[in-house]
């Protein structure tokens, strides 16, 4: 499969304004229908990308002395090193990014020595590790060009590849449950596409879907990425999400001019926004590669500066962040989605159908489940838009559509770590109340309800593929 990005950048556009009409439509204080009589008030927002969760609390102890040195320009000797604190890439940001955020390139797995990061081959930006994705594909377009993804990838990419004229391409994954990249299917992809071929962006550990990979599956697809010796950018943003994790970029291959390392022809991009949880002024994105002239392309193109006050405050976050810290959120957020998977197999349960089928391993902050293609054509539901759209509409649940994400498979992808009803009151208590609501919409499905009806009830138009289509 694959499909051009005016088509995805579409999709994604058209599925913020929907999200925007739809919440107009319906209102301040409506409410939802769940099962047993049940009623609730307002949208769950599972499509939100937060964790809901602090820093560590070693971190907001340095984080609050940070912020006094500041505002009592009580500032430590470092401060004013200006190699140390450089406006443009300081160097104790690099040094932590390679210590900290690049870890596990050098101890991915046991049989895999992997690769100890350098700082000068770290690039760091301030605020947001999607800066630096930007100005990687940046690097890489040309006109008519066309960079490969996946089926799955972060629900914006679109927007942010094609900002520099870019095609993106997208090629299926292995078509059972686990949802990972197909070898076979990227080496026919990336062949078609060969004298447009500008690069290839990942998504890794995964972001809707979080797939489990071994050492020999990830050679398999490093060996036909380095054949084809095209250049990779890798959105390892979730990877303090996970429990186990092997970074492509950490791997060799054996070919036939030898020992090959994937580092170097791979930019990894990531940042503390998600594992660390920092927020604001305390975030940073960084980029590491053994490519040294893609790495100074890229340098080159990050012309805003660090304040020497962001470099303080983030700083603090990486240094003073402990190992235990991460380990303690993956385990909440592994029991989360236990408790998600135990909602979604009672539910089927009671319904006497598969109607939910969760994808990929069960690690991360989201869900990602296909529904019943039986259930769904009885609602007049053909593509995961219209799904997202009967999702919010009906049921009051806000979700990401798997075709904003370049799959074709009838599904969304469900924030279960922390549902909310309003920024900064995510609970993970709302996950019942979330299924219970997907539960009566399932229900009024086979009542005969349909998603024209329920447009049709809630005084909201069709969306235009639907409308085309009927």
């Amino acid at each position: 499969m694959s499909r051009d990005l005016f088509e995805l950048r579409a999709l994604t556009n058209r599925s913020e304004e929907r999200k925007r009409e739809v919440r107009r439509y319906l209102g301040a204080g409506q409410w939802f229908s769940g099962t047993a009589g049940r009623a609730y008030e307002g949208i769950i927002d599972a499509y939100h990308g937060e964790t809901g969760v602090a820093p560590a609390p070693d971190a907001v102890v340095a984080l609050d002395r940070a912020w006094d040195e500041l505002l009592h320009l009580e500032r430590p000797a470092e401060y004013r090193d200006g190699r140390l604190y450089d406006k443009r890439q300081p160097l104790i940001l690099r040094e932590l990014a390679a210590d900290r955020l690049f870890e596990r390139l050098s101890q991915p797995v046991d049989g895999v020595a992997g690769v100890r990061v350098r700082a000068e081959e770290v690039v760091v930006c301030p605020y947001s590790s999607t800066v630096l994705l930007e100005e990687a594909v940046a690097t890489l377009a040309r006109p008519g060009g066309v960079i490969v993804c996946p089926e799955g990838f972060y629900k914006s990419s679109s927007i942010h590849v094609e900002k520099y004229g870019l095609t993106i391409v997208t090629c299926p994954g292995t078509q059972d449950d686990s949802f990972r990249i197909d070898a076979e299917a990227l080496a026919r992809c990336l062949d078609e596409v060969a004298d447009r071929l500008c690069g290839v962006l990942l998504t890794l550990p995964g972001n809707p879907v979080v797939a489990a990979y071994s050492v020999e599956q990830l050679t398999e697809i490093g060996r036909v990425l380095l054949e084809r010796d095209v250049p990779v950018i890798c959105d390892m943003a979730f990877d303090r999400l996970v429990a186990d994790h092997i970074p492509i970029a950490a791997l060799s291959v054996s070919t036939a001019e030898g020992e090959r390392r994937l580092y170097d022809r791979v930019l990894t991009i990531t940042g503390n926004s998600k594992g660390y949880n920092a927020f604001g002024p305390c975030k940073l994105g960084a980029a590491c590669s053994g490519d040294a002239v893609w790495l100074r392309a890229v340098r080159e193109r990050l012309t805003i500066a660090f304040q020497r006050e962001t470099t303080h405050l983030v700083r603090a976050v990486l240094e003073r962040t402990p190992e235990r810290y991460f380990a303690d959120n993956v385990a909440r957020m592994r029991k989360q989605l236990d408790r998600a998977l135990s909602c979604i197999a009672e539910l089927n349960s009671r319904v006497g159908v598969e109607v939910l089928r969760p994808l990929g391993t069960p690690e991360g902050m989201f869900l990602t489940v296909v529904f019943d293609r039986a259930v769904l054509a009885r609602a007049g539901v053909r593509t995961s838009a219209q799904l997202e759209d009967l999702l919010l509409a009906a049921a009051g649940v806000d979700s990401v559509a798997l075709d904003r994400t370049g799959s074709p498979r009838l599904g969304v992808r469900l924030n279960v770590l922390a549902p909310r009803k309003a920024p900064g009151r995510e609970s993970a208590d709302l996950l019942d109340e979330l299924f219970d609501r997907i539960e009566r919409l399932v229900r009024d499905i086979d009542a005969g309800r349909t998603y024209p009806v329920v447009l049709t009830d809630r005084g909201l138009p069709a969306l235009p593929e639907f409308a085309a289509a009927s």
